[in-house]
């Protein structure tokens, strides 16, 4: 395996996955794939999480637009990964648990693919100045609600949108799948986030896709 020299700029942006929440001390999926890529390339990697917890896909294109620290770290980053979109669904639901109009969740899907696919264009735009090979990770919703049809048909949906950004800059992370069936392990007591082994399957699952810079 060759070695990296230099070091590897590594940038985490996203919702309360991305954050941590759920692993042990918020050391989640993106500190231990930062971990990964240390061991992996036997190389420094200078890491900024940016996650924050409750945002949804509007919040997150806003701050990639408007906030100058999300410029510079996506500027220089040589890896980004990305999990947006469960707060999005999450709204819908509560809106939909009191009306029972399944419009609502209909609605919320369009707006987040107006909304992500405006992130993946202003990232893109913004690595158009890069010297450097770079990769993005998007990576896919498990479904904390397997038991109910609408859960399972609008994370399908929500995961087909992030697959139109794929292209040879962009993968994304086949994690819905390697959370079916396992989500009484996986899960954390909220039954919501994953814990500190579903953050761990995330981080492997990336590892998987196996970018090489």
């Amino acid at each position: 395996m060759r070695k990296v020299l230099s070091p590897l700029r590594y940038t985490a942006i996203g919702d309360s996955i991305t954050a941590g929440i759920g692993a042990w001390f918020n050391y989640g999926y993106a500190h231990q794939y930062r971990d990964f890529i240390e061991k992996d390339w036997k190389t420094r990697v200078i890491f900024r999480n940016l996650g924050r917890p409750g945002w949804t896909s509007q919040e997150l294109l806003h701050r990639i637009r408007n906030d100058i620290t999300f410029f510079k770290a996506i500027q220089t980053a040589d890896i980004i990964t990305c999990s947006i979109g469960g707060n999005d669904l999450i709204q819908a639901g509560r809106v939909y648990d009191k009306t029972k109009n399944k419009k609502t969740v209909e609605i919320a899907l369009q707006n987040f693919q107006r909304n992500f696919l405006s992130i993946d264009q202003s990232i893109k735009n913004i690595k158009k100045s890069s010297t450097t090979s770079y990769m993005i990770f998007y990576i896919e919703l498990y479904n904390p609600l397997p038991e109910f049809p609408l859960a399972r048909q609008s994370v399908k949906k929500l995961n087909r949108i992030l697959h139109k950004a794929a292209d040879s800059y962009t993968k994304i992370a086949p994690v819905y799948a390697a959370f079916l069936h396992h989500e009484n392990t996986l899960l954390f007591i909220d039954g919501k986030h994953p814990n500190y082994k579903g953050h761990r399957v995330i981080a492997e699952t990336i590892r998987r896709l196996d970018y090489k810079p």
